[in-house]
């Protein structure tokens, strides 16, 4: 079985700069245990508006999305403690061996 990367897309609505999860992402002993983080521009064509970067991880094992989200959640309140996690939108898809999970706020209907 090979390495899947995890590849995070941050809505810029979420009020975190990419850079900056990665960089709490790294410096979380949980987090850095499945692979360091690193970021770069996505491809042309963008699925996200407004996106600059994407953040990539090479993660040493399978997770469970639960736990991957989990983790997500806690980086996220770190770098802005005023949102609140219930709001966030965690979505994923599988692409060969790249698991994409975008980060969004939760829009209210109405």
């Amino acid at each position: 079985m090979g390495m899947t990367r995890l590849v995070m897309a941050v809505d810029p609505a979420v009020g975190v700069e990419p850079a900056a999860l990665a960089k709490a992402w790294d410096g979380d002993e949980e987090a850095a245990a499945l692979g360091g983080a690193s970021t770069g521009a996505p491809a042309p064509g963008t699925f996200l508006p407004g996106l600059a970067e994407l953040i990539w991880v090479p993660l040493a094992v399978n997770l469970a999305s639960s736990v991957v989200y989990d983790l997500i959640r806690r980086l996220v309140a770190q770098q802005r403690p005023a949102v609140d996690v219930t709001e966030l939108e965690l979505t994923e898809t599988v692409s060969g061996d790249d698991r994409v999970v975008v980060v969004r706020v939760r829009r209210s209907i109405g």
